[in-house]
């Protein structure tokens, strides 16, 4: 794991899921990476203003195609709490919270993926 300036740990993506659905192949590798680097900004940015207007609906469509894609490229340790707020958002108390974690974290891991293709 790596450390960022507060001292908190960030793990690095596992991309072995990633190796076994591309049988290994680099060049599918970095094209499958390239893509969610591509999209997740939008992802995110989408999750990060519907949490914020409360527009549960968006917050869902989000967070629902971000799990897929988090799993694609290994950035599991976040995908519980994206799951969370896709099934309950509007009952959270702590979802601004929890939407800025998710996104600290997958901006850090997006830093990692870059260095790979």
């Amino acid at each position: 794991m790596e450390n960022n300036k507060d001292n908190q740990e960030y793990p690095i993506p596992d991309l072995s899921y990633l190796r076994d659905m591309t049988d290994g192949d680099e060049e599918s590798l970095k094209e499958v990476i390239a893509i969610f680097l591509d999209e997740a900004p939008r992802l995110m940015k989408l999750m990060k203003d519907s949490a914020g207007s409360g527009d549960h609906d968006s917050l869902k469509f989000s967070t629902h195609k971000l799990i897929t894609q988090l799993t694609y490229v290994g950035i599991t340790s976040v995908i519980p709490d994206v799951k969370l707020i896709n099934t309950g958002s509007s009952k959270m108390s702590d979802l601004k919270e929890r939407v800025d974690r998710i996104a600290e974290v997958v901006e850090h891991s997006m830093t990692y993926l870059r260095t790979l293709i």
